[in-house]
């Protein structure tokens, strides 16, 4: 095969081989243009379209995150943690009797509330849940566990503000 190229070769004139060997070179660039440079050149212009729309897509949020910084203070009023509220609200559902310990203590960065009750039953656990969410806290941590297996919970909540 190869011999029958060579041969071929040899029997064109030199202007007809430099004829040939442009018109090869000529097909070997557009072949590579149009399946190397062109995908590249497309492949390249959705990028910058998606980025141009992810540009604008993150100075909307940036807008809003500017609108909501400035409603914020204005809407949420942060509940102070009051321990008398958290006494009064543990006795007005009958768990007082049952609180071991409530001290103040700084929970994730934030101030807070531990309390700890044991032997409580699980309905006026639950009803002091509901409670302290309804008075406008954030119930932060909850340990629940039951040790004797009677039904009497020994719970340690982290209460925070909203």
């Amino acid at each position: 095969m190869i011999d029958r190229i060579n041969t071929f070769l040899n029997t064109l004139e030199n202007r007809e081989r430099y004829i040939l060997l442009v018109g090869i070179f000529v097909t070997v660039i557009i072949i590579g243009v149009y399946f190397i440079t062109l995908p590249l050149y497309e492949k390249n212009k959705k990028l910058k379209e998606i980025l141009n729309r992810e540009i604008q897509n993150y100075n909307e949020l940036l807008k809003l995150a500017s609108e909501y910084a400035s409603i914020k203070p204005s809407v949420v009023q942060h509940k102070t943690i009051s321990l008398s509220e958290i006494e009064n609200l543990s006795q007005l559902h009958g768990i007082k009797q049952n609180i071991t310990a409530i001290r103040p203590i700084i929970f994730e960065g934030e101030k807070s509330v531990e309390v700890m009750i044991k032997d409580a039953p699980a309905n006026k656990v639950l009803d002091f849940f509901t409670e302290l969410e309804k008075a406008g806290y954030k119930l932060k941590f909850i340990s629940i566990y039951d040790p004797k297996g009677d039904g009497k919970l020994t719970v340690r909540i982290v209460i925070g503000e909203q």
